[in-house]
């Protein structure tokens, strides 16, 4: 399912646990997460009818590498990948521990990712561990958009009891999310 967020905003809502990918067009066609592997024809489909194909991909940020949110990046050739430095060196030291799914381990393992800096494109990259060390968000300032994975779901948080989870962590990235009063955009829409 398809719903446009703003001009150039889109979110695809998939079917395993409801994960939300979003397409951004502001400089170049983007993707925040891709959802889980077995749904990457979902997203392909309503990337078609948005008028996209996979060959138009230019980039493809991850708020945190869980096979929930990390997909089939080969489905996007022309795609560069990007995660947090600490993300990168979660899932390169604990493979399938950190992914909780073979499959996507083997999908990433196979993919370059680079480290996100602190800005990328149009987006402010925010620094919140708590539901994995190496989660982010994004601030689209033009839009006033957050795009919050797993950190934050309207007035729940990520579960803080997976592998590199912290509740001190968590509370502190929650803090710092408190500055930015945007529209939030999270990884699932569980209230």
């Amino acid at each position: 399912m398809i719903t446009k967020i703003a001009e150039k905003v889109w979110k695809i809502k998939t079917n395993f646990l409801d994960a939300n990918v979003y397409l951004i067009d502001l400089d170049e066609p983007t993707l925040i997460d891709l959802g889980y592997h077995t749904d990457n024809k979902v997203v392909l489909t309503d990337l078609d009818s948005i008028g996209y194909s996979p060959k138009d991909v230019k980039r493809v940020i991850f708020t945190h590498l869980h096979s929930d949110h990390s997909g089939k990046p080969s489905d996007f050739p022309n795609a560069r990948f990007y995660a947090s430095y600490q993300e990168i060196k979660n899932l390169k030291s604990m493979q399938m521990f950190f992914t909780y799914d073979a499959q996507a381990t083997e999908f990433l393992n196979k993919t370059k990712l680079e480290p996100l800096r602190e800005k990328i494109g149009p987006f402010e990259v925010i620094q919140t561990p708590g539901h994995t060390s190496g989660s982010v968000c994004l601030y689209l300032k033009e839009n006033n958009l957050l795009f919050t994975g797993d950190t934050l779901f309207g007035k729940h948080t990520g579960r803080t009891d997976v592998p590199t989870g912290s509740d001190k962590e968590m509370d502190q990235s929650l803090k710092k999310l408190a500055r930015f009063k945007a529209k939030l955009l999270p990884g699932h829409d569980y209230g």
